[in-house]
């Protein structure tokens, strides 16, 4: 008797000794939302990029250059001369205006210095001065993605909102790295 309850009590802790198994996840509710997300998303964005188009045709006397960032932009006034292109490190001084597609003035002309790719702007003016020299002045047209996103700036600019920037690029002090 003292045996076979000793065995039984070694089969016990022997197989209790198993490492547990991993369940199956009970539903995949995941997976569609982030699809669903996702093409939403497209979709918004697609639109978005068509009325800065419209915008772009309705101002035909000024000549819109395409980034390879996702934003679009033009000349007000270039610098002739040849000049080092802003790199990371670089401190940029430039001033700025924030403007909605219909004139109204968002954010009123301010001065800004700006250590580059060190320090944090919206991604399109991180990617739009580094396109500038020094007494470069253009207007940027951000869609949101490249502005405040889905959220705004929780101040004045609203969620998904494209926007007008107007920046002059006053001076650039290299890096010494």
């Amino acid at each position: 008797m003292k045996n076979s309850i000793l065995f039984v009590v070694l089969i016990i802790i022997i197989s209790s000794c198993k490492e547990p198994l991993a369940r199956k996840p009970v539903s995949s509710k995941g997976d569609t939302f982030f699809k669903e997300s996702i093409e939403l998303n497209k979709k918004f964005n697609a639109e978005e990029e068509e009325l800065i188009k419209k915008y772009i045709k309705s101002d035909s006397l000024t000549n819109y250059i395409t980034s390879p960032y996702g934003f679009w932009y033009t000349y007000i006034a270039k610098d002739s001369l040849m000049q080092q292109p802003i790199k990371k490190g670089d401190l940029v001084s430039f001033s700025f205006e924030v403007n909605d597609f219909n004139d109204l003035n968002i954010y009123p002309l301010q001065e800004k210095s700006y250590r580059v790719d060190e320090e944090i702007l919206i991604q399109g003016l991180q990617d739009g001065i580094k396109l500038l020299k020094e007494n470069d002045e253009v207007i940027f047209l951000f869609p949101s993605y490249k502005a405040y996103g889905y959220q705004g700036d929780k101040k004045k600019i609203s969620g998904r909102q494209s926007l007008k920037y107007r920046v002059k690029i006053n001076s650039i002090q290299q890096s010494k790295k």
